[in-house]
C-alpha cells in the first residue's frame, strides 16, 4: 500500500487549516451559563459553576480515566509489544487527531439542553475526522520510529477502524461524565483529555491486532 508522504502532508496542513476556522468559529461568542431563579424573571448573578461537585462525579472522572492507560496495556499484549510503545503511539494518535476531537464536544450555550443544528453539524464533523487523523497518527508513530508492522496496509485500517471505535466510546464517556457533573464547564478539559484517551487507545489496539504485530527486530 503505497502512500505518498507529500500527499499526506498537503492533506494534513488543509485539514487543520479549515478545523481551526472551524473550532474559532464555533467557539467565538458564547455566552457564560447561569441558572434562573424561580422567584424572579431574570438570571442569577450566581454562576452554575459555583455549585460544588459530588464525590460521586469526582470518583467518575478518577475511575474513567484508569480505562484508557487499561486500553493501552491492553494493545500491548495484544501483539507482545513494549509497553513504552504502546504509549508513544497512543499519544501519538491522541495528538493527531486532538484539533477535530473538540467539535464533538461543542455544543452552543445558549440552547439550553437542545441541540442546535449547528452542534450537530460540528458534531458529525467531529465523528467523521477524528478517527482517520488519529489511526494516521498512531500508524505514522509506529512505522517511522519504532520497528513497524508485519503489515502496513492492513495496520493503517486497523488503527483508523480502532480510532473510530475508541471516537464512540469517548464521546458516550463524554455526555455520560457532563450528565454527572451537570450544566457548566468544570472540568471540561479532564473529560476531553479522557475521551481522547480512548482514541489514542482504540487507535494503537488497531494497529497492534492487525499489524500483527511488530517486524523482528
Amino acid at each position: 500500500m503505497q502512500i505518498s508522504l507529500v500527499a499526506l502532508a498537503r492533506g494534513a496542513i488543509l485539514l487543520w487549516l479549515l478545523l481551526c476556522a472551524s473550532t474559532a468559529l464555533a467557539q467565538a461568542d458564547a455566552p457564560p451559563v447561569h441558572w434562573t431563579s424561580p422567584a424572579s424573571n431574570g438570571p442569577s448573578q450566581r454562576s452554575l459553576t459555583d455549585a460544588p461537585l459530588s464525590a460521586g462525579a469526582w470518583w467518575a472522572h478518577g475511575t474513567l480515566t484508569l480505562v484508557p492507560l487499561g486500553g493501552v496495556y491492553g494493545a500491548s499484549r495484544v501483539r507482545d509489544e513494549r509497553l513504552w510503545a504502546t504509549g508513544a503511539q497512543a499519544g501519538a494518535g491522541m495528538l493527531a487527531g486532538w484539533l477535530p476531537s473538540r467539535l464533538l464536544f461543542f455544543r452552543a450555550q445558549d440552547a439550553g439542553p437542545r441541540w442546535t443544528e449547528w452542534s450537530v453539524a460540528t458534531f458529525g464533523a467531529g465523528l467523521v475526522l477524528t478517527p482517520p487523523l488519529a489511526g494516521l497518527g498512531t500508524w505514522a508513530m509506529g512505522e517511522w520510529a519504532f520497528h513497524g508492522s508485519r503489515d502496513r496496509g492492513a495496520a493503517l485500517l486497523g488503527a483508523m477502524g480502532g480510532a473510530a471505535v475508541g471516537t464512540l466510546l469517548g464521546a458516550a464517556v463524554f455526555g455520560l461524565l457532563e450528565y454527572v457533573t451537570g450544566p457548566g464547564p468544570r472540568l471540561q478539559a479532564w473529560r476531553q483529555s479522557i475521551a481522547l484517551g480512548f482514541v489514542g487507545a482504540g487507535a494503537t489496539a488497531g494497529y497492534q491486532w492487525a499489524g500483527r504485530g511488530p517486524r523482528p527486530r
